[in-house]
């Protein structure tokens, strides 16, 4: 299955895991002025997406997708093209800091996905993984005692949470603070639900 790396135009992970994810990577895409990001920090870009409006680099060789429509956001625009493109992966860096509003866009975006991609956005502090219903059974590899949360990104009537202190089998979430805080208990998480939900890790 063909992924991608996404670097917004914010701040974070480590370059070192950056470097991780590029390894895994098919394509490696600036969203934007994300890629003034991505060759400020010394990395090499395959693509640069987005409706260029904050795009400052104007020397990158790398081939430029326009995509102008302002009825959604970049990051969203990326993964529908890429996603056209057969990519159905995508890790997400740069998600950090920045307007609140911003922010509050990279999780609508986590909703707003074609149903069967995947998604994980990666920070300094955390691994927030996309659970959707067209995946199934999604499972998370994690160290014993790690803090994670689970929260609903629509309304969810049949979610499945294991190998947390807390389990929930089947059992309805909205986006709420019900699931903000859980240990896991088991070297694997494994999500499912009927709605798109977000696992959040903490590192």
């Amino acid at each position: 299955m063909m992924r991608a790396l996404l670097w917004l135009n914010a701040d974070g992970p480590s370059d070192e895991l950056i470097a991780q994810l590029i390894e895994g990577a098919d394509i490696v895409a600036g969203v934007d002025g994300g890629s003034d990001r991505a060759i400020g920090s010394g990395f090499e870009i395959d693509l640069i997406i987005g409706d260029m409006d904050s795009l400052k680099q104007q020397d990158s060789t790398a081939p430029r997708v326009t995509l102008e429509d302002q009825q959604s956001s970049d990051l969203v625009k990326a993964i529908e093209y890429l996603y056209g493109k057969g990519y159905k992966e995508f890790d997400v860096v740069g998600i950090e800091g920045g307007l609140e509003s911003h922010q509050l866009g990279i999780w609508g975006a986590l909703a707003e996905a074609p149903g069967d991609v995947g998604i994980t956005l990666h920070s300094v502090r955390s691994e927030i993984h996309r659970i959707s219903p067209n995946a199934g059974q999604t499972l998370v590899e994690v160290p014993i005692g790690s803090e994670f949360s689970v929260f609903a990104l629509e309304n969810c009537n049949l979610v499945t949470v294991i190998g947390g202190k807390w389990s929930l089998n089947g059992e309805s979430l909205r986006l709420s603070t019900r699931g903000l805080h859980n240990i896991a208990e088991a070297s694997t998480l494994s999500f499912s639900s009927d709605g798109i939900l977000v696992a959040i890790i903490n590192r």
